[in-house]
């Protein structure tokens, strides 16, 4: 297996593992962007499976996980949903399309700071 699909496998485990907030988005994004490097054309066709596999199993246990991230910091928040709306994108998007459980996460999680984030943003201090 190619170092970096391993590598990223192992933040994506991290990240599962994770009790802290900020780490487990620091470790989600790293996951992300080590295989967001890697250029399919180059890699063999089972590994680029593999690589889609991993992303697609580790969104799915983050859109699971979304409703244990109840009470984080908006700063997290926004690494969070960099991550989701973001790289991962096309996986969250299939995701809860087909799965109303993680659809219900997905939505519960863009409402902890999403209606704070719209009234600061259509309310700004002079």
């Amino acid at each position: 297996m190619n170092q970096d699909l391993a590598d990223a496998r192992a933040l994506f485990e991290k990240a599962e593992r994770e009790t802290n907030p900020e780490a487990k988005a620091r470790a989600l994004e790293e996951a992300t962007s080590l295989l967001a490097s890697l250029d399919p054309d180059d890699l063999p066709e089972n590994e680029r499976k593999l690589a889609a596999n991993i992303r697609l199993a580790h969104t799915r246990r983050l859109l699971a996980q979304l409703v244990t991230l109840a009470s984080i910091s908006m700063d997290a928040w926004f690494e969070y949903i960099g991550v989701l709306f973001g790289e991962l994108r096309p996986e969250v998007d299939r995701l809860i399309e087909s799965d109303a459980e993680l659809r219900e996460n997905y939505q519960r999680f863009i409402r902890l700071w999403g209606s704070e984030l719209a009234e600061i943003l259509q309310n700004p201090r002079s």
